[in-house]
């Protein structure tokens, strides 16, 4: 029986620290799109739009409340126009910082995915020899208590505390430059994003999506129409 339980609590260490091994290498090896050039990101960002820049802004201002933004500074001399949006959903992927090129991003995710692979292997075998070894104690339990008399008690309740849990919160932080252009207005939309996991930053980096600002701007067009 000593030999028994001390293999069952080396299975229940091993599936905890599985289970933690697991959750970092997931967490560590979560793809995030890299930073692109600052050429690439000037195209992306940029548009040049039909009309005045108070125009442009007007339109703007209707985007930005359509997209449950809450409007920051505007300053029409400078022709910048700022805004902020807090959600509890992912709006755009944040983009990492660009890699070196002596970096090797695929073989780390490579590494990755053999590692998550093995601990989730790992962690499975553990769960079955773990479960086999819980149903023999309990039947050991019970041919034990059967000759005893049985108690009852009433366990507390339990209380979690909802604080405990990080909840996830997603901030997007717009900036809109207008430069006016014969006849026409440039403009100009650049994104940074943070994750926040409750009060710890998961990640952050500049928002670079080419879906995101594609919407922005058919917004845009679309309001400058009406």
């Amino acid at each position: 029986m000593k030999k028994h339980s001390i293999f069952q609590r080396y299975l229940k260490g091993a599936n905890w620290l599985l289970v933690v091994y697991l959750v970092v290498m997931v967490s560590g090896c979560t793809f995030r799109p890299a930073e692109i050039t600052p050429e690439e990101a000037r195209i992306l960002q940029s548009r040049e739009l039909n009309g005045s820049p108070e125009e442009v802004a007007k339109a703007v201002l209707i985007v930005l409340q359509e997209m449950h933004y809450t409007l920051g500074n505007v300053d029409m001399g400078l022709g910048i126009i700022t805004a902020e949006r807090t959600s509890e959903r992912r709006l755009a992927p944040i983009s990492r910082e660009r890699v070196s090129e002596n970096e090797v991003p695929d073989e780390v995710q490579t590494f990755c995915l053999v590692a998550g692979t093995l601990a989730v292997v790992g962690l499975f075998l553990a769960w079955i020899f773990g479960d086999s070894d819980d149903e023999d104690d309990n039947r050991d339990h019970e041919r034990r208590h059967r000759s005893r008399p049985s108690r009852h008690f009433h366990p507390s309740p339990v209380i979690y505390d909802s604080q405990d849990a990080g909840t996830d919160v997603f901030v997007y932080k717009m900036t809109i430059n207008l430069d006016e252009l014969i006849g026409q207005t440039n403009v100009r939309v650049t994104v940074q994003g943070l994750h926040l996991e409750g009060s710890a930053v998961v990640e952050s980096g500049p928002v670079q999506s080419k879906e995101f600002y594609e919407e922005f701007f058919n917004r845009l067009q679309i309001a400058l129409n009406r």
